[in-house]
């Protein structure tokens, strides 16, 4: 009787201690999934959803158009134009011209007096006194005034065209950043159903493999077979080259530093 409930006890302790392994085992298990769930600067595109990785679309183009070197350029471009119109347009200006002096000394001048005997008499005198003259002169450059118009109007026209220059690139880079987006989107679920290929051929691969060595398949087949898998392990590697691609494309045009790639394969 002690020992069969020496047998039970020991019994009793090999279940607890396989139970607490257990338990320990899963708590590792979940502390490491909470790791690589809040890690908010690492991503896997084979596992986590790009639009959850990435800023929305709207906020990419907002940054695309205020980092675009190419905008910047047209918008000193009109600024140009403008000062060169606002110049033409007081040009008129240059017709004008004020002149003015101011002179201070002593001035000697003749006066003629009459004698008693009804004579006019002259005589010099000097005085101390300022004398200054003030001048306002207009010149007519006809040619000038001719083509005074048609030079204002060819300026105008061109700052119209600058800023339609601008707004066309701006519609370029939302295309681009909008193609980008939806581009990466696109590489990503090929590149999940790249590996559910993958997997699919090289089951089957292996399943061949077998039928090959119990001679039930012939070589021609399993060659066909082996074909098939190196085919999606290359579309595998296309598709993954023309993700990152994109990705990194879409980090250079909106100047946003996005989540780092894990080491994928």
């Amino acid at each position: 009787m002690l020992k069969s409930t020496q047998k039970s006890g020991a019994y009793f302790n090999i279940r607890f201690y396989i139970l607490l392994l257990l338990l320990t085992l899963l708590n590792q298990n979940t502390f490491a999934q909470n790791i690589n769930i809040d890690n908010e600067f690492i991503f896997n595109p084979l596992t986590d959803d790009i639009t959850k990785k990435i800023p929305p679309i709207n906020v990419l183009i907002d940054s695309a158009l205020i980092n675009s070197h190419r905008l910047k350029y047209w918008d000193k471009e009109i600024k140009i134009s403008e000062y060169e119109l606002n110049s033409i347009k007081r040009e008129w200006t240059d017709a004008l011209s004020f002149q003015g002096e101011l002179r201070e000394g002593s001035w000697t001048s003749l006066t003629y007096v009459q004698d008693e005997f009804g004579n006019e008499v002259g005589t010099l005198g000097t005085t101390n006194q300022g004398r200054y003259y003030i001048g306002l002169g207009l010149r007519l450059p006809i040619a000038d005034l001719w083509d005074r118009g048609n030079r204002i109007k060819l300026h105008k026209m061109q700052v119209e065209s600058n800023i339609e220059k601008m707004l066309e690139d701006k519609q370029t880079i939302r295309a681009n950043v909008m193609n980008l987006y939806h581009e990466l989107v696109i590489q990503q679920n090929m590149l999940k159903l790249d590996i559910d290929n993958i997997e699919f051929a090289q089951l089957t691969a292996d399943m061949a493999n077998k039928e090959f060595q119990n001679g039930k398949m012939s070589l021609v087949d399993l060659s066909r077979v082996r074909d098939n898998l190196a085919r999606a392990q290359y579309r595998f590697v296309d598709t993954k080259k023309g993700f990152i691609s994109s990705y990194v494309m879409l980090q250079e045009m909106t100047g946003i530093k996005f989540n780092e790639l894990n080491n994928w394969e």
